[in-house]
């Protein structure tokens, strides 16, 4: 079970937020909508009780943020830098983080929905009852991660390196999982249907051949 954010109301709207960064490294209760702040560079941004939509960070710099209870609808994220971040109560939905840089970050009670993320680099981070549901994660780099209650629903896992990563748990029967990319040893627990396991069977060497 993912915990929803936790957002007032009533919110201030900010009109330009990489104008309010320039003071300030804190956003604290506000409504952001229909703003750009592409190539922005801030390290260890804090943002706590707020809606962002139609708002675009691409190729910008926020690694080392802090995210509370935050709602992001329809944003950009697109070559940013959110590396060694920490999210408790976040929801992504439908937004697009192609090639986003997630390493060493931190989730909790986070939801991703309907959201386009392939080549999101997400190695090393650590996930706590977290939701991704309906995303393409197609040459996602999920290497090196620990987890404790995550949910891939519907999802594009294709191509999707899960190397170093024990998959002990994973329930990945809606997903497609076509070419994934992963250490037998990590397979133990994970969970799919008969028809994806033939795939795995192959890399063992072993040929099946049903009698006519």
């Amino acid at each position: 079970m993912v915990s929803s954010p936790k957002i007032p109301d009533n919110l201030d709207e900010l009109f330009s937020l990489s104008e309010f960064l320039e003071f300030n490294d804190t956003v604290k209760e506000c409504i952001i909508q229909d703003d750009n702040v592409k190539n922005y560079e801030l390290d260890e941004l804090i943002v706590s009780y707020c809606k962002f939509k139609n708002v675009s960070f691409n190729e910008s710099n926020f690694s080392k943020g802090t995210y509370n209870d935050v709602i992001f609808d329809n944003c950009d994220f697109s070559s940013t830098n959110l590396e060694k971040s920490t999210f408790k109560r976040v929801v992504f939905n439908n937004c697009k983080l192609t090639g986003t840089i997630l390493n060493g970050s931190y989730f909790e009670n986070v939801s991703f929905n309907g959201c386009v993320m392939p080549s999101i680099i997400l190695d090393d981070a650590n996930f706590s009852s977290t939701m991704i549901s309906k995303c393409n994660l197609n040459g996602a780099s999920i290497s090196g991660i620990t987890f404790k209650n995550l949910d891939f629903e519907d999802c594009d896992l294709t191509e999707t390196n899960f190397t170093t990563t024990s998959m002990n748990g994973l329930d990945l029967r809606t997903c497609d999982i076509s070419g994934i990319i992963t250490y037998m040893d990590d397979l133990k627990g994970v969970i799919m249907t008969s028809a994806q396991s033939l795939g795995f069977i192959k890399l063992l060497g072993i040929t099946v051949i049903d009698n006519e």
